[in-house]
């Protein structure tokens, strides 16, 4: 009921947690309004949600939406640029929304919307900081870091305060933090495994990798880094179109190697396990001895996809090691090591005191709850079990047609 009476949908990043139940809305409860999104946001948002019905499907039987369902809802998208005024339809001609840099994610956005003299700003996860690949949002871009004027003084203001409890170290020191903590595994001969969703901020993390790795020769000989992912090579080529939405930066200096923007040639594109396996097992870089490797891998919850499996593979060993780039959603296999993480490193803390991040946690002798779904082929008294009702059903369905067709 509520679904039908919704006049436009803003869909403001390309992940799960804002756009994961947008094809159900459409498919199931009749939101066929127009939806709004940025050209990247609806170029990576559908690559996300096909990946991630893609593993759904791998693991038990998903029936919410499909994949065509995903690509009906997303031809309803209306892509628009940064900066770019867009009147609603119809009634609501007078209603102007407007997208502008959020930061966080690759075509990520704060909108405004405008009736008149007044003005809505929708403000929700933006990094108001320069990253690697992406500009900061569009509230910080006045000259010399000030605010932005145009959007300063809005009639009504909508965020969120995720992080306002947190006092967070600053980028360097967190990037630095990260890079070490993934390079001193690699020295220690194990295995570095980062959970990462599909599309979103998977782009920053595999960029930075990807500068950081050439700078010590030797992890290259022991050690592949790899972005695994079903769609990972799709993920790449779009990112590759998508350059404009990207830092200044990233352009002009991919330009200056006489190579691809954002072509990421120190990262190997496996798009499954057996895949990564051969990439292990060693080629020329390593004459032919098995590598190690630092892999991203789906999901970022680490509930279902490749970073699960890769979890149960190599969590028994000691030289391995988790670095999670973010907490997980709530609920998650990922939640529970980031607050068993947490729960041992931040003791003490003084109020406004700046996080620590330079602590490891080991898991040894801790039981650590995994939910493991797969879908098998069925074989034995099962099968036939199964082949018995599919007969049954059948029989049943040749019988009620011929009822019908002698009335």
């Amino acid at each position: 009921r509520i679904a039908r009476q919704v006049d436009a949908v803003l869909l403001s990043h390309p992940d799960m947690a804002h756009m994961g139940a947008y094809p159900l809305a459409h498919s199931a409860y009749g939101l066929t309004c127009p939806a709004y999104a940025t050209l990247a946001t609806h170029m990576m948002g559908g690559l996300c949600l096909h990946d991630t019905v893609k593993t759904l499907a791998a693991r038990e039987e998903f029936s919410l939406f499909g994949a065509k369902d995903v690509d009906a809802a997303f031809e309803n998208v209306v892509p628009l640029q940064y900066s770019q005024p867009k009147a609603l339809p119809g009634r609501h001609a007078h209603i102007t929304i407007t997208a502008h840099a959020a930061g966080h994610t690759i075509g990520g956005t704060i909108w405004t919307i405008e009736n008149g003299a007044e003005t809505v700003l929708y403000a929700l996860d933006y990094n108001h900081t320069k990253e690697e690949h992406l500009r900061r949002c569009s509230l910080m871009d006045g000259s010399e870091g000030m605010l932005n004027r145009r959007l300063i003084k809005p009639t009504l203001l909508i965020t969120d305060a995720l992080n306002a409890s947190l006092t967070l170290p600053t980028r360097k020191k967190r990037l630095d933090c990260f890079l070490d903590s993934i390079g001193a595994v690699v020295k220690r001969g194990g295995n570095v495994l980062i959970p990462v969703d599909s599309a979103a901020r998977v782009l920053e993390i595999a960029y930075v990798l990807n500068e950081w790795w050439p700078r010590e020769r030797s992890r290259r000989d022991t050690h592949a880094l790899c972005l695994l992912g079903t769609s990972a090579r799709k993920l790449r080529n779009f990112a590759q179109s998508l350059v404009g939405w990207m830092a200044a930066s990233v352009e002009g200096q991919m330009s200056d190697r006489d190579t691809r923007p954002f072509d990421l040639r120190h990262v190997a594109i496996v798009q499954s396990l057996d895949e990564l396996d051969r990439k292990m097992r060693g080629d020329t870089r390593s004459r032919g001895r098995p590598r190690r490797a630092v892999v991203l891998a789906p999901l970022d919850s680490m509930d279902m996809g490749f970073s699960q499996e890769l979890f149960l593979r190599w969590v028994s060993d000691k030289k391995n090691a988790i670095i999670l780039p973010q907490r997980g959603p709530p609920g998650s296999l990922a939640r529970s090591l980031y607050s068993r993480w947490r729960d041992r490193t931040q003791q003490g803390l003084a109020p406004g005191a700046p996080m620590k991040l330079d602590r490891p946690v080991r898991l040894s002798r801790a039981r650590v709850a995994v939910t493991i779904k797969r879908r098998v082929p069925l074989a034995g008294a099962e099968l036939d079990a199964w082949v018995a009702e599919e007969r049954r059903r059948k029989e049943q369905e040749a019988a009620r047609d011929a009822l019908l067709k002698r009335k």
